[in-house]
């Protein structure tokens, strides 16, 4: 029988994310009950967690995103990511310039019956809004 590990779900989330399906990403790697822990002053539900990628991708073109490193210990896994754009729409109030920017993150993330199922994340979103804007 093959396990599949905490590791390869969060990649293939990531993975799945970068095509752009968001509906089809949720319904396959995002458990319905999922505990988000909020961070930055966020607060996120499954469904606003979902809306809010659905604005990222609404609003930037040539959505590149790569994990850097992962780290695995038994159901969790921490994943590092840059996520890479051309912003075509405004975004959070930033008018489109056409700018390329890159979004990077930190997550940890708890795995249960292959889906996500505790999300803690530290996203440098102020970062990526000022190259933006810059």
């Amino acid at each position: 029988m093959t396990t599949t590990t905490a590791k390869t779900i969060a990649r293939e989330f990531w993975e799945s994310w970068g095509r752009g399906d968001l509906d089809a990403t949720w319904s396959q790697y995002v458990a319905e009950n999922i505990v988000i822990h909020p961070s930055s002053g966020y607060e996120f539900t499954r469904d606003s967690w979902l809306g809010a990628e659905k604005a990222l991708h609404a609003a930037f073109a040539d959505i590149e995103v790569v994990v850097i490193d992962q780290i695995e210990n038994g159901d969790m896994v921490a994943t590092r990511f840059a996520v890479t754009a051309r912003q075509a729409e405004e975004f959070f109030g930033v008018p489109s310039t056409g700018k390329t920017a890159t979004l990077t993150g930190t997550i940890f993330d708890r795995v249960e019956g292959g889906k996500l199922a505790e999300h803690w994340a530290e996203i440098g979103v102020a970062q990526f809004l000022q190259q933006l804007s810059a």
